[in-house]
């Protein structure tokens, strides 16, 4: 498991109401240079194809890398916006490969002005709530998501001071997000904490109001770097979603924090496959989630994901 051969955490780096910590690994062998999501799409019109299933699309890696995909990951276009149901290898030259997503806009089922309504045009945010990603993750329920879309957007008005919904499509979670509003606060965030990462991490620990919220941990510094920026602005959505008028004192004892990633890692795992080349466990605790992505073409994990519940 990758936090197992765990050697430091860096100390907190804190931006307003949100902390992270920095996880560095010993080298060692690293998983191949995989092609994220948001990067393949930038390069490849018509990577992902609308199907007409809501949860359910099509993916096609003409690419010469593999493509690695995370749970959480959001599409823009198509009849509605999803998010990607788990996380998933696309092997390169695939062919079209069924993906489980989920809807993240929930009144929409038609084309959204000028975008395409057979494929989608960016993947640039990442599910931000903790609640949400749990339920894509564990429960598998669309009712479900769509409840913690709405309660989201509805923690995120609530903090601004203003309706977080946009006239366009009051239910799209990333019309949420893209609003110069919500921009603006998460702003605020990307100041403090962008540049923060040693340049050898692999993976990040955050706190929301001097709690352990979430983690990612990756099998490469590589790939973190190219999925941080998306990492950091879900935190700070979802920290702008949970701010008080008086945050608690930050957590700062990375002793804790070393024990609160070990948590779930004794707990019987759950293992899913998904073809072609996916493995996927998840291990509960009392109050954490632990999520381990293999790809079975190679023995190193490639992504560890833990929620705070």
């Amino acid at each position: 498991m990758i936090v197992r051969v765990m050697k430091t955490l860096t100390p907190p780096t804190t931006a307003q109401n949100l902390t992270a910590w920095f996880v560095s690994v010993p080298p060692g062998k690293e998983i191949p240079d995989y092609t994220v999501l948001e990067e393949a799409m930038e390069k490849q019109a018509g990577l992902l194809h609308e199907t007409g299933d809501v949860n359910e699309l099509l993916i096609e890696n003409p690419g010469d890398h593999d493509l690695f995909i995370q749970a959480g990951d959001i599409v823009k276009g198509g009849r509605q916006d999803r998010t990607l149901g788990a996380d998933f290898i696309v092997p390169a030259k695939s062919g079209k490969v069924p993906i489980p997503v989920f809807c993240v806009e929930a009144a929409r089922w038609h084309k959204r002005r000028s975008e395409s309504d057979a494929h989608f045009s960016k993947s640039s945010d990442y599910a931000s709530s903790k609640k949400l990603r749990a339920a894509l993750r564990t429960s598998k329920s669309q009712g479900e998501v769509w409840a913690s879309v709405k309660e989201e957007q509805a923690k995120l008005s609530e903090s601004i001071g203003l309706c977080a919904q946009s006239a366009m499509s009051p239910s799209s979670l990333q019309l949420s997000y893209e609003m110069k509003e919500t921009t603006a606060a998460v702003e605020e965030y990307l100041a403090g904490l962008e540049s923060a990462p040693p340049e050898k991490s692999v993976g990040v620990v955050w706190a929301i109001n001097g709690k352990l919220s979430h983690a990612d941990i990756y099998g490469s510094p590589a790939l973190f770097r190219k999925v941080w920026k998306k990492l950091l602005r879900a935190a700070a959505f979802e920290a702008i979603g949970e701010r008080t008028e008086q945050p608690a004192e930050a957590f700062r004892e990375i002793a804790g924090v070393s024990a609160w990633l070990e948590e779930a890692a004794a707990a019987a795992a759950e293992e899913e496959s998904l073809p072609p080349r996916t493995q996927l466990s998840t291990r509960r605790a009392k109050a954490q989630l632990r999520f381990e992505t293999h790809d079975t073409a190679f023995a190193e994990p490639i992504h560890l994901s833990i929620l705070a519940q």
